[in-house]
């Protein structure tokens, strides 16, 4: 049985990567004393595995040439012109009143000897606007320092944090979300409250190969989806070109594309190279055409390796180890013999892994959902800013912006506001008739062979059959709290990528001989719900979603 506070709290947060951690702190700012719900320990994210950096216009950018209508344009090319034009000006316009906003919590980005930023070049930028912390810890720094940041008010009983509280479940009254259940200590709790905003990352645990942490088990979705609210673009699913080959290095983990943009390359077990005659940008082209690339490399009985010796050769010896030294000490320690490999003399041997998900919970830019009381942010969230592709380290800078800007509306609005999903088109998916138990491991078969890098209609009608006869189950309350969402979010992937029968970014139907234009009478952006008898509240779901 739940137990329950008795006064409902203004705003609750359901994650602490970047987004959640922004939020909370933002809430402080404008008087506001959230509650931060994790289900693992403070900062516990994909936020932390950020290697890239933080794209932003910013006034040492600018002096070099750049400008937000550069950064508009490049995120709008990488997305094959399926973002949402307003929410990407939105998002490349806040760069760097976000960047000031970070070092105001004290985060210390990587300078130059005269104390001007240093800005990196990454895959499918046309500038230099990249910027770091520590080289490639980027992400643990920025987690490390917002959490600092986020337990000194905690300190000063500013805001409450429950660790090890995994959130199950969304309460609904009257239309609209009243709460949100969680278990901790084995014990279900509910916590009471005006506003939740789900910041809880992406779902790469649905895959067997992936680059998220454990934790990405596709929550938010999950949690929003059983209370009645849209989840769009779920087709679009974008797998990063060099996960370090998990058969042979388990431990070795991503290496960044930032190491492509000093200069290193792609070759396969012949030393040839490839993505020259497969796109203009070569490895720099967006991550959907290099990881296809590579996957059609290995579908060809071949071992792609990244090289990156000439650059150290170029460059001079130790410039891999001082530019990159999270993903040298990585790579140094991969191995049990402890030699490990080593980017200045080695070959490494890469696979595309599933990386990030464009799709979400569908919102605006002030992260209203479908639902009233509902808010979302981060990878969970459906912005429409990556369109059919993100473009390279544009997920910390949407996190942090779009938290910020959820908690600002939600400061400032009625408890009924909700997002507009007339540039939609929603549809029910069908009630799910079980037959067989499905596992963890089972699902993660099926959608890494059925919801991959390709997919064909044949094999994503097999993938929804499959879904649709099976119940997910798992040893304990926890595992399947998770397995549910990851079944629930895999249902809404394979009915996207059913509806949208051509190509387009990350989408790659091998079934279709073309690419659809978003421009075209065919560029619709989907919108999923579940069906009635499988939501929180059966009476939740408003005339203009059944329309």
């Amino acid at each position: 049985m739940s137990q329950v506070q008795q006064e409902p709290k203004k705003l609750v947060i359901v994650g602490s990567g970047v987004a959640g951690l922004c939020a909370a702190l933002h809430a402080v700012e404008l008087g506001i004393q959230p509650v931060l719900l994790t289900k693992g320990k403070l900062g516990d994210s994909n936020s932390e595995l950020a290697q890239g950096g933080l794209s932003a216009v910013t006034g040492a950018s600018m002096a070099q040439g750049d400008s937000v209508s550069k950064h508009v344009a490049d995120t709008l090319k990488a997305g094959a012109g399926h973002c949402g034009v307003e929410p990407v000006e939105h998002l490349c316009s806040s760069g760097e009143e976000l960047v000031q906003a970070l070092e105001s919590y004290a985060v210390d980005f990587d300078r130059n000897a005269d104390g001007s930023y240093q800005l990196g070049l990454e895959a499918a930028h046309s500038a230099h606007r990249i910027l770091h912390i520590n080289g490639d810890a980027t992400g643990a720094s920025l987690v490390q320092t917002l959490v600092r940041a986020v337990r000194q008010l905690e300190t000063a009983n500013k805001l409450s944090i429950f660790e090890d509280a995994v959130a199950t479940e969304l309460q609904l009254h009257d239309g609209k979300v009243s709460g949100v259940h969680y278990l901790r200590n084995e014990a279900e709790q509910l916590l009471l409250a005006e506003a939740i905003l789900l910041a809880t990352g992406g779902l790469g645990q649905l895959y067997s190969a992936t680059t998220n942490p454990q934790g990405a088990t596709a929550d938010g979705l999950g949690l929003a989806a059983r209370a009645g609210a849209v989840i769009a673009d779920a087709e679009f699913i974008q797998f990063h070109p060099t996960l370090v080959d998990p058969a042979r290095y388990p431990e070795a983990g991503m290496v960044s594309e930032a190491v492509r943009g000093e200069g290193a390359i792609l070759v396969n077990d012949a030393g040839q190279r490839f993505m020259p005659g497969i796109h203009p940008d070569a490895e720099l082209a967006p991550r959907d055409v290099v990881a296809r690339g590579i996957h059609e490399q290995i579908q060809a009985g071949h071992q792609v390796y990244l090289d990156a010796r000439a650059v150290e050769e170029t460059r001079g010896a130790g410039f891999l180890a001082r530019r990159f030294p999270s993903i040298t000490a990585k790579l140094a320690s991969c191995t049990a013999g402890g030699s490990g490999l080593d980017m200045a003399h080695d070959l490494i041997p890469v696979v595309a892994a599933q990386h990030y998900f464009m799709g979400g919970i569908y919102t605006d830019t002030s992260g209203r959902t479908s639902v009233p009381g509902l808010y979302a942010a981060g990878e969970c969230a459906n912005t429409t800013v990556h369109g059919a592709n993100r473009l390279a380290s544009n997920s910390l800078l949407e996190a942090m912006v779009f938290a910020r800007n959820a908690v600002a509306a939600m400061a400032g609005e009625a408890s009924d506001t909700r997002c507009d999903i007339s540039g939609l088109v929603v549809q029910a998916i069908s009630a799910p008739t079980p037959q067989a138990p499905l596992d963890l491991e089972q699902l993660q078969t099926a959608a890494s062979s059925k919801l991959g890098v390709y997919r064909t209609g044949e094999e994503l009608e097999e993938m929804a059959q499959i879904l649709a006869t099976s119940a997910p189950v798992a040893a304990t309350a926890r595992e399947q709290a998770e397995l549910r969402n990851l079944w629930i979010a895999a249902r809404i992937i394979a009915a996207g990528s059913m509806a949208r029968t051509k190509s387009l970014g990350a989408h790659h139907r091998l079934d279709s001989t073309e690419f659809t234009s978003s421009l075209s009478d065919e560029g619709v952006r989907y919108g999923w719900t579940l069906h009635p008898s499988e939501l929180n509240n059966e009476n939740l779901l408003s005339k203009e979603m059944n329309a």
